[in-house]
């Protein structure tokens, strides 16, 4: 008959509370130790898993936030854009209000009545009208031109710049009239 060993020597892993002093080394049954350690293994693996999870949960949350920055300045930056592209437009329509008048005057001998903003059926640009006729359209914006380019094709497009003219004259009828007034 072999000896089974009933008591062993132990060296406690965890803290100890208790009022009596604790010794670092006790006698117990060996499914003791055993259970001792594999609790305190699993307690460690259970932190480390949750500190991992933590870590992704946390990189994941910074990872989001980065990309809500960034679509937060992509927006503001086409806003941005796009509320400056509307001021130069208007700008320019606004200087151009007395050289239209001015040249419709010369070309017909009428004054015509120049808008004072600009309306989505004339492409955004200022219509300028004889009477009660459509004449005119002070710098449409091209982007609108091409489905409005049949109802535009009889009316005189007037624009502040070279550059404007190309843009337009490539998304007008062919030969309608375009006149660059500075």
């Amino acid at each position: 008959m072999g000896v089974r060993r009933r008591v062993v020597s132990h060296r406690r892993r965890a803290p100890v509370r208790s009022p009596l002093p604790a010794w670092g080394t006790v006698w117990t049954a060996p499914q003791y130790a055993d259970a001792e350690t594999a609790y305190l293994d699993a307690a460690e693996r259970r932190k480390r898993e949750q500190a991992e999870q933590e870590r992704a949960l946390l990189l994941r949350r910074r990872e989001e936030q980065q990309l809500q920055m960034q679509r937060e300045q992509e927006r503001a930056r086409a806003e941005g854009g796009h509320k400056a592209a509307v001021q130069a437009l208007l700008a320019r329509q606004a200087a151009l209000e007395i050289p239209v008048a001015q040249f419709v005057h010369r070309e017909t001998g009428s004054y015509p009545f120049v808008s004072d903003k600009g309306s989505p059926e004339f492409a955004m640009g200022v219509p300028v009208y004889l009477g009660l006729t459509p004449y005119g359209v002070v710098c449409p914006v091209a982007g609108r031109l091409s489905a409005l380019k049949g109802r535009l094709a009889s009316l005189v497009i007037f624009v502040a710049s070279e550059g404007e003219r190309r843009r337009v004259a490539g998304l007008t009828v062919p030969g309608q009239r375009i006149e660059v007034l500075t």
